[in-house]
């Protein structure tokens, strides 16, 4: 049953916009009290007279216990960390602030069953008869009151009626989305001749129904119907303009209402749509080059549902010729690179040290720290894995880099008599561990892979200098595009003009000009480069130096990378 703020002490009838309303939000690091900690609590005060003006938020972090620190996860989603709460409030001390707020207003919190389990857990120590009123749920009235809406979670509910969130899940700003969710409902509960506290009462003890003639969005169905049938890059903007997604399309038109036209899908997809009020498209010769803007779009505007091509601080690196010195830069000599700063290349000199010597690779550098290991599984797992690389001492780096390669052509596999004697004993057989033989095939796979990066790196430092022609499936005879670092310095339709050159940069001075996020524009090209190899397509990639690499050379180059 929902009651009445007790310190209006008016009846059931009381209407709904007259009464005194907080709006409550918890963060927390667990589903209940006894599975997590309260980290933050926020609320404001919203009393008639004021509905229309902004509202005033409070909003505590909490203290955890002694000892007890934020999980990583948490940290992430919240972006609260362990120094933001040294020195904040005590739980007790919380609780004696927000008892007059709840006895004086009518409650209000979005997920009303998470709030009260927490907010009544806070106040439970609190000497006296201390009672927790009902919340009202925003989320239980959407659900009845707007079906056609396709996610009722706070950021997708906010967002249809204009309200931007941040990333970052913080209480005041799940404060501030509520109080436009419950003004909003307010003006659409009255609408339908829902006015006081009994009446929404009733209204919420109706069953769900079921959304009638699809889905509703806030984006005008002609502003999508109206895309051409031409490739681009498109932009979904939020009610204040925010650019909350950008993508690539073939054909913007049909990629467009494809994310309008389904009654399924992922969670992520149908809470970003929900909030889409505007659009923007840049229409594009080809997909190649829709690639290539979608990636300079992501980058510049940071949207919060693109998960992939976001800059996330990763960097470069560079090896010496013997694999040994891991470098910043490339310095002034040849130098191998550039690799990701998480590339399994970076441990390759460890590697070649330890087949030479004799010795292990600690399992940490490996990644196997977090797994079980099997009693002398490391020691075991180095031998059976020097037996597939070297009979004898003395190997060179450019042996290990021509093992690696084979390793990758063949599958990533060693000896297959190794393999089959894996297969047979059961890797990672359930209470044993990783065996020596799981131990070997994952050194076969980290050098597979290691010089496979390392090869990708020499064909970027090639690729994004160099001059791409083909034929789009479009038509339009043949396409041009040169590229200097990555980025498009020329792009037009050939007429029987002579095919520019590609840049003179030594390999050393292109290497020095490929950082994280040129090397991130790097795969995107790639990618497109390979998509137009498959299809047939291409006609030639021309490098620096004078090279030039056939549809039948960048087949057999692509088989290796």
């Amino acid at each position: 049953m929902l009651s009445p703020p007790s310190g209006n002490g008016g009846p059931l009838e009381e209407r709904l916009n007259s009464l005194a309303v907080s709006v409550f939000d918890c963060q927390t690091t667990g589903a209940s009290p006894g599975r997590g900690r309260l980290l933050e609590l926020a609320w404001t005060v919203i009393h008639p007279p004021q509905l229309h003006r902004d509202a005033e938020v409070h909003s505590f972090m909490v203290a955890l216990p002694p000892g007890e620190t934020v999980p990583p996860r948490v940290s992430r989603i919240t972006g609260i960390t362990d120094e933001m709460l040294h020195g904040c409030i005590a739980p007790a001390e919380l609780a004696r602030l927000i008892m007059p707020v709840l006895q004086g207003t009518l409650p209000v919190a979005h997920f009303a069953s998470f709030e009260e389990r927490w907010i009544g857990y806070l106040i439970e120590g609190i000497p006296g008869e201390a009672v927790l009123p009902c919340f009202i749920c925003t989320r239980e009235i959407a659900r009845r009151l707007y079906p056609g809406v396709p996610r009722k979670g706070i950021r997708a509910l906010a967002g249809f009626m204009g309200f931007t969130m941040g990333e970052k899940r913080r209480a005041g700003l799940h404060v501030l989305a509520t109080v436009r969710i419950w003004k909003n409902m307010l003006r659409d509960l009255e609408d339908i001749g829902i006015t006081t506290v009994t009446q929404l009462e009733e209204f919420l003890s109706l069953p769900v129904p079921e959304s009638e003639g699809g889905f509703r969005y806030p984006l005008p169905r002609d502003v999508r119907l109206s895309l051409p049938d031409s490739p681009g890059v498109y932009r979904f903007l939020s009610g204040d303009g925010a650019v909350l997604y950008a993508g690539k399309a073939t054909s913007l038109r049909s990629r467009v209402n494809s994310y309008f036209t389904r009654r399924r899908g992922s969670e992520r997809t149908l809470e970003l749509v929900s909030q889409v009020h505007g659009l923007r498209v840049d229409v594009c010769e080809t997909p190649l080059e829709a690639a290539m803007l979608e990636f300079r779009m992501i980058r510049e505007y940071d949207p919060p549902y693109n998960v992939a091509l976001r800059e996330r601080g990763a960097g470069v690196s560079f090896l010496s010729p013997d694999l040994r010195q891991e470098m910043e830069g490339p310095g002034e000599g040849p130098a191998w690179g550039p690799v990701p700063s998480c590339s399994t290349a970076l441990i390759l000199g460890e590697l070649l040290e330890a087949l030479n010597s004799g010795g292990v690779v600690p399992a940490s550098r490996l990644g196997l720290d977090y797994l079980p290991l099997s009693r002398g599984a490391l020691e075991e797992g180095f031998e059976r894995f020097r037996r597939r690389v070297t009979p004898v001492p003395g190997l060179t780096a450019s042996e290990l880099l021509a093992t690696g390669k084979d390793f990758w052509l063949s599958g990533h596999e060693g000896e297959s008599e190794d393999v089959s004697e894996g297969d047979a004993e059961g890797i990672g057989e359930p209470g044993k561990g990783m065996d020596g033989q799981g131990v070997a095939d994952h050194l076969s796979w980290v050098l597979a892979s290691g010089a496979r990066d390392l090869r990708r790196g020499a064909w970027f430092c090639l690729l994004g200098w160099s001059v791409i022609l083909w034929r789009p499936a479009a038509g339009g005879g043949e396409r041009v595009v040169s590229l200097e670092a990555g980025g498009m310095k020329e792009a037009r339709w050939r007429h029987g003009e002579p095919v520019p050159a590609a840049a003179r940069l030594t390999r050393t001075e292109r290497q020095g000009l490929i950082s994280g996020g040129v090397y991130d524009m790097l795969r995107v090209l790639d990618s497109e480069v390979r998509r137009v190899t498959a299809d047939g397509s291409l006609e030639a990639v021309h490098v620096p130096g004078g090279g030039c690499l056939d549809l039948e050379r960048m087949n057999s180059l692509y088989l290796s990378i």
